[in-house]
């Protein structure tokens, strides 16, 4: 009999480090608040709780106006350099934007010292884990294998995926010659690159991970742990419930999260009799560390 474990941020949060989008804010907006301007939906979401969410919309319009000088027909009707210098600023800038909002990402959780945790339970025996975290936690703090640990979305020191889910990432493979600014046509292209850049490609990470996904045996336990399963994840959700329809599952999460991870659950087909929802911080007298 295996123990499935799914690991999210409120774990790493549970384990008292400064992992939460709020602490990534506080450390990087001086940084990339003037990036993130031209992203509308940080407007009413001034400490990023949706950080990647809100990278789905772009201001093309916006950005296309501030980061280069567009020069005028009798210009181009000059010399066909002003539409290529333009094009050419146009895609130099949407380059900077896509690596400042990277390179914060990253720096921000390679910073986080895992050695700062502090260890709250005891996991059962024979568990494999499914970590949504990039964070070493497990391995370091509570001594768990590499081999028995997923890193769905990559972890520190390797690759790491971060963005959002709407659409298909490929916004600027499918965009349409622009007939009315035929001259411009590159430069649309990179702004349409911008939300390609930032997205998540949940099916191909499912697609490269599904094998793994589906090989844990006789699993007759499904520990969430932290986990808001947002929609952008269900399709992971949805691949355990089929693998392991006779597991039993215990959702841990804090506060509203509590409930709303629950009703989630049972929208994506988890037997209501089979599922039981309560704060984390009972974890530690269910599974005690001491």
């Amino acid at each position: 009999m295996t123990t499935l474990v799914i690991i999210g941020n409120g774990f790493d949060i549970q384990n008292g480090l400064p992992t939460s989008y709020r602490d990534f804010h506080d450390l990087y907006s001086n940084e990339l608040d003037s990036s993130l301007e031209y992203f509308p939906n940080f407007y009413n979401d001034q400490e990023w709780s949706y950080f990647e969410e809100n990278l789905a919309v772009f201001d093309e319009d916006n950005f296309r106006e501030s980061s280069a000088w567009e020069p005028s027909m009798d210009e181009m009707v000059e010399s066909p350099k002003y539409a290529y210098g333009f094009n050419d600023e146009v895609d130099q800038k949407v380059g900077d934007l896509v690596d400042s909002i990277h390179t914060s990402f990253y720096a921000w959780v390679k910073s986080i010292d895992v050695n700062n945790a502090s260890r709250f339970m005891r996991f059962p025996e024979d568990c494999t884990f499914i970590s949504f975290n990039y964070t070493p936690t497990l391995q370091r703090v509570y001594r768990i294998p590499d081999e028995n640990v997923l890193h769905i979305h990559g972890k520190v020191g390797g690759h790491i995926i971060f963005g959002h889910g709407s659409g298909d990432g490929n916004k600027e493979h499918s965009l349409p010659f622009d007939e009315d600014e035929p001259w411009f046509d590159d430069a649309h292209h990179s702004l349409a690159s911008v939300t390609d850049k930032l997205y998540k490609p949940v099916s191909e990470i499912l697609d490269n991970n599904r094998s793994t996904l589906k090989s844990y045996g006789d699993v007759s336990k499904i520990i969430v742990i932290g986990h808001s399963i947002n929609e952008i994840d269900i399709p992971y959700f949805k691949l355990v419930l089929d693998s392991y329809p006779s597991a039993i599952w215990e959702n841990w999460n804090y506060g509203d999260g509590i409930s709303e991870s629950y009703k989630k659950l049972l929208s994506l087909g988890v037997d209501e009799s089979r599922l039981s929802s309560a704060c984390s911080s009972e974890l530690s007298l269910l599974y005690p560390w001491s």
